[in-house]
């Protein structure tokens, strides 16, 4: 048997009244965030594509430079950003992009798609500065760049898929799963080897666990990258290790990832500085302009953190209780659209929301819209309904795992849906601590106290056919006010919610009400047909 919480029932169904009339403003709201991701994106396949080549890149010296900085996640937003950016760089008269990254990685799509644009930028010399780390995704987009420069005590490698087990943590993936995975991050690496002139064993061992790499030498000083078979044989040649580095460079066991002195002597940094604006000065480049993230895109990264979402989740459903309090005052409402617009539209702009996600959260409304308005009191659809939304919601967190085989076993889609169930759980819990603590203070507030309906019949004697008329002494059982079946008269337009007035003893008093029947103007009649602790539900009196 499936519990819901009363509050959590009502607050959906508040929640839908107000989307209902702020509808409009929700698409506006979703429109928007669209459009900033549709204005930023670039299919870099429609870019110039500069032709394939083995040999390495010659180093420029001198000339118009920029540094565009790429930290944080790896995500569309910021895929979209440094396009963006690249082609501020372009119109400037930039030469050479000296691209400081520094970032752990993120989505493996966005980074595939960062790496296949940087090999296609023909007209520019692309340096990957790596200030303190470029891990996995990281690693995949500093190969791509033309060369590679670090900071002092900076940390390359390690893109490899891992399997993620609730009992055993971290554990090596099995071959055929692990085939599905590699496969094409292994083809950009090989790839990005190939144009840049890295060793592409090399670099196969950031992927693969199992890969062996040893860094041999000759007598006369000849130096070759070789698997376990290729190092037996050349030992019995008289080949030896190359001194100070570890043997082998990376064994069957571990992922490939070096520091800043190990990335010089395997070649896959060209030199060391202090900062990319030292880099530009040993180079002798002219900086043009610095294009670090905007405070836009910082607010974004922001709004996109676990902790904040979590706090939007509280704020969206502490929005509906106070909607749900005090109707037709129009501000609860609009604060619960914008945080619902917030928890959506953010992650559409990052990728980590698909289509088929706001699928799930509408779809969800509408079937508790249909618990509502068309076939009340069998609950399926509202139980049902919950559920897609906060499912919805939390797939949010995620972001696109469907993309590659097996993605449901990455460590980073775990720790994804681990944030989501964090911020959404946690988010639900702190709802319900505040719900409880507004409820015994908010009464003694100033303002609020007459938000709140707080006043019993006690037995008093109330008219229920007209308002400030003294009726007869009726005995009437402890109830909430007004009763069901008081008449009364709408204070303000009910849209669907708003105030309305009704006697209460001698006097008549105003409260906020809920219309069931739609739009009543201001100054109808109306009358009670429900009232479940501070709601009240009236419709239109056609009598």
């Amino acid at each position: 048997m499936v519990i819901i919480p009363c509050w959590l029932v009502c607050g959906l169904q508040w929640g839908l009244m107000a989307v209902r009339w702020h509808f409009p403003f929700v698409l506006a709201l979703l429109g928007l965030c669209v459009g900033l991701r549709a204005a930023g994106s670039e299919d870099p396949a429609t870019r110039p594509i500069a032709p394939a080549t083995t040999a390495p890149p010659v180093v420029p010296m001198g000339g118009p430079a920029v540094i565009i900085q790429l930290a944080g996640e790896i995500d569309e937003y910021n895929r979209d950003a440094m396009f963006r950016r690249f082609d501020q760089a372009r119109a400037m008269g930039a030469k050479t992009i000296i691209l400081d990254v520094d970032t752990y990685g993120g989505l493996v799509i966005a980074g595939r798609d960062i790496s296949s644009y940087l090999k296609r930028q023909n007209d520019l010399h692309v340096i990957a500065y790596v200030k303190d780390k470029a891990i996995s995704a990281g690693a995949m987009i500093a190969v791509a760049c033309d060369e590679i420069v670090m900071g002092p005590h900076a940390t390359l490698g390690d893109c490899a898929p891992i399997i993620f087990d609730k009992s055993k943590g971290l554990e090596t993936m099995p071959a055929a799963e692990r085939a599905k995975q590699e496969s094409p991050i292994v083809d950009e690496f090989v790839d990005s080897a190939k144009r840049n002139g890295y060793d592409p064993l090399l670099l196969e061992s950031m992927v693969k666990v199992q890969v062996v790499v040893y860094y041999m030498q000759d007598n006369d000083g000849h130096k070759r990258f070789v698997d376990e078979d290729d190092y037996k044989k050349l030992t019995d040649e008289g080949w030896k290790p190359v001194p100070d580095l570890p043997v082998p460079i990376d064994g069957p066991d571990s992922l490939l990832t070096v520091h800043t002195d190990e990335a010089v002597k395997l070649g896959l940094a060209r030199g060391v500085a202090a900062s990319a604006q030292d880099l530009a000065a040993q180079r002798g480049y002219t900086v043009l302009a610095e294009l670090t993230p905007t405070a836009g895109d910082t607010i974004i990264t922001v709004l996109s953190s676990p902790w904040i979402r979590s706090i939007l989740v509280i704020i969206f459903i502490q929005a509906l209780i106070v909607g749900f309090s005090a109707p037709g005052h129009g501000a609860a409402e609009a604060i619960a659209v914008v945080s619902l617009g917030l928890l959506v539209g953010v992650p559409l702009l990052t990728g980590y929301a698909q289509w088929w996600h706001l699928l799930l959260i509408f779809g969800g409304l509408a079937l508790v819209a249909f618990e509502i308005f068309v076939f009340p009191g069998h609950m399926v659809s509202a139980i049902v309904g919950t559920i897609l939304v906060l499912g919805g919601i939390l797939l949010t967190f995620i972001g696109n795992a469907w993309s590659m085989p097996g993605s449901w076993q990455m460590p980073a889609t775990w720790m994804d849906l681990t944030h989501g169930i964090y911020a959404v759980a946690g988010g639900l819990f702190c709802s319900i601590l505040l719900s409880f603590w507004l409820r015994r203070f908010l009464p003694k507030l100033p303002y609020f106290n007459r938000l709140i309906l707080t006043a019993t019949s006690g037995g008093t004697a109330v008219n229920l056919g007209q308002s400030n008329s003294p009726g007869p002494a009726v005995a009437e059982p402890a109830d909430r006010w007004p009763f069901v079946g008081t008449i009364g008269r709408a204070v303000s337009d009910l849209k669907p919610g708003g105030s309305a007035q009704f006697p209460y003893a001698d006097d008549t008093r105003t409260t906020a009400v809920i219309s069931d029947s739609g739009y009543v103007t201001a100054g109808s009649k109306v009358v009670v047909r429900e009232v479940c602790g501070s709601r009240v539900v009236v419709k239109k009196n056609e009598e």
